[in-house]
């Protein structure tokens, strides 16, 4: 990643009209880290304005968004993709309103094999994307310890096939677009890796390095695309997040990935937003995007070896 000069983008991250960044650039990026009263100061923040008080007025009788019947659909306004953005923006199961929701999605969607199945009704099978997803979502929001989050880790490590990848719709052979399982282990913390998630994340991260994080196939655009909310949709920024995450960013197969997200930044130092998905959107497309900003930042600083 380029050293370009980072304190003015540093502070136009920090300004206080949006808490949630504010929040997630001093605890990820300012160094040295402020206390833990001074970041769970700024956390308390969060819902108060915002892109999380956007969410959560959209939020009905404090649990559910969009419809009661599917936490799935319709898509990008329903339960799960609120819970994912909220889980990012640094709320917890503290706040009602996001504990709520979350035995909504239990209720609706906990999978009778341990996975999550996004279907309305049937909780038979879990199905990876959606299983991943929410497992990362559910670890940020204070669901570690919960067995329903447990059976879920041991799902994913089960769901993995032979070439070390996964796949979103039951075919048989790996594919960068299906990174949700990596990005869920990505959340555990070390010491609660069993030897079979250790062995998944190695033979994951082989399977995504093995490809350079963007060569599969034919060339594919959309990978190159830096969008958010990531939901289940694969770009190069993805794979880089979470692998530098499980510390693999040292590793020189990442340098091509970190070359493109190196190429995408303006001369101010900021990235652009790509256009996303649906109809969630946190910030204007084509312009200087503060989450895309952050987390390329977060990459740059764990490949230079700071701590996650």
């Amino acid at each position: 990643m380029s050293s370009k000069p980072a304190g003015p983008v540093l502070a136009w991250l920090l300004e206080p009209r949006e808490p949630a960044m504010r929040y997630l650039a001093s605890r990820h990026l300012l160094r040295p880290r402020p206390s833990p009263r001074s970041l769970e100061r700024l956390r308390a923040a969060v819902p108060r304005k915002g892109w999380a008080s956007a969410i959560l007025a959209r939020q009905r009788e404090k649990t559910w968004w969009a419809t009661k019947r599917s936490c799935y659909v319709p898509k990008y306004r329903s339960t799960i993709w609120q819970l994912q953005v909220l889980a990012d923006l640094g709320l917890s199961r503290r706040d009602e309103r996001v504990a709520n929701a979350v035995e909504f999605w239990f209720d609706l969607h906990y999978a009778r094999d341990g996975g999550y199945d996004p279907s309305e009704g049937k909780k038979r099978h879990g199905h990876l994307c959606t299983t991943g997803n929410m497992v990362r979502s559910l670890i940020r929001l204070g669901y570690l310890d919960d067995e329903r989050v447990q059976s879920a880790v041991r799902w994913l490590v089960d769901e993995q096939l032979p070439d070390g990848g996964w796949d979103c719709f039951g075919r048989k052979r790996g594919t960068i677009d299906a990174w949700e399982a990596m990005s869920a282990f990505a959340d555990l913390p070390p010491a609660r890796r069993s030897p079979d998630v250790r062995r998944a994340i190695e033979r994951g991260a082989e399977f995504f390095l093995d490809r350079r994080l963007l060569h599969e196939g034919e060339h594919f655009r959309p990978w190159y695309r830096l969008r958010y909310p990531w939901h289940y949709h694969y770009n190069v920024l993805v794979g880089l997040d979470f692998l530098s995450a499980l510390g693999y960013g040292r590793d020189p197969r990442m340098a091509e990935a970190l070359a493109v997200l190196r190429d995408r930044r303006q001369e101010d130092g900021r990235w652009l937003l790509d256009r996303p998905p649906g109809d969630m959107v946190l910030e204007k497309a084509q312009e200087p995007s503060k989450m895309i900003t952050f987390l390329a930042l977060r990459v740059g600083q764990r490949v230079r070896g700071h701590r996650r």
